[in-house]
């Protein structure tokens, strides 16, 4: 069975809390429920809460696990970020994941300013491997947070396939990777905790550093082309968050459904299904 790691099952979704890292000034709330799947059975539950303020947001992930979670999914954790919205993009300003893998605690502490890492702390540290790709100075520039990575703002402009190609260079305080986003398509949802238009995009994982060359993980994930996340737009309609992400592995899928979006009633395990949202990174440890 795979292990899969808190802090990827935090990322590819998911401290102070997310009002207080957008301030003072009123913000604008949207949370989103999501239920944990693999092999079609449900494992756990997460939460997502965004907060915007004029051009700040903050975020913030949580989630557990239950069940047979434990059999092939290994920790709970909790994520926050916040930082800056404009059309091009958004930019990290601080990130903190504190989560347990394999019982043991692990924290993650980022400060960005311009894209550009100003300080990383993850304890305990990767353990020393010999073919980890070391982390050169220009990896850390130009990069934002394993959350902010989930967000796309698009501005006044109506959803359209081409929003999906992008490619978004993330640090995670260990590893480097680019997620390459393509072959957008827009559709109209009408079953699910959300319905309404989406934009349908192909991801794919390029790892660059801080990941083992040659871990089994690493490579599998590199050379798949099996990962499609669907975004929706929240709130003004200004910024696209994932209504469903599907990820194929060598054990079988992984999903994650949302049953709530926004303030809409939650939908049952069964209609949930059908929007699964769900990233992953390979554990570079």
């Amino acid at each position: 069975m795979p292990r899969i790691p808190a802090v990827a099952l935090l990322a590819l979704v998911s401290g102070a809390s997310a009002a207080n890292a957008v301030g003072e000034i009123p913000a604008a709330r949207f949370s989103i429920a999501y239920s944990l799947s693999f092999l079609n059975l449900r494992v756990g539950e997460a939460t997502l809460a965004l907060e915007r303020a004029d051009a700040r947001y903050a975020l913030e992930v949580e989630a557990g696990l239950r069940g047979l979670a434990g059999f092939f999914l290994d920790g709970t954790g909790k994520a926050v970020v916040a930082g800056t919205l404009a059309r091009n993009g958004a930019a990290t300003a601080t990130f903190r994941l504190d989560s347990r893998y394999a019982g043991k605690p692990i924290s993650v502490v980022l400060d960005l300013a311009g894209g550009r890492v100003r300080s990383a702390t993850v304890e305990p540290p990767p353990a020393p491997r010999p073919d980890r790709v070391p982390v050169a100075p220009e990896d850390r520039v130009g990069v934002v947070d394993p959350l902010t990575m989930l967000m796309i703002p698009t501005g006044p402009s109506a959803l359209e396939p081409g929003l999906c190609d992008r490619r978004i260079a993330v640090f995670d305080g260990a590893t480097r990777a680019d997620l390459v986003l393509s072959r957008g398509s827009v559709l109209t949802v009408t079953e699910g905790a959300y319905r309404g238009p989406a934009l349908d995009c192909r991801v794919r994982w390029v790892p660059i550093s801080g990941h083992r060359a040659q871990g089994a993980n690493v490579r599998r994930m590199a050379e798949s082309d099996d990962l499609h996340v669907r975004f929706a737009p929240v709130a003004d309609g200004t910024l696209l968050l994932p209504l469903s992400i599907a990820v194929a592995t060598g054990w079988g899928t992984v999903r994650i459904d949302a049953t709530r979006w926004g303030d809409a009633a939650p939908v049952s395990p069964a209609a949930a299904d059908r929007a699964n949202v769900k990233v992953r990174l390979p554990n570079a440890r």
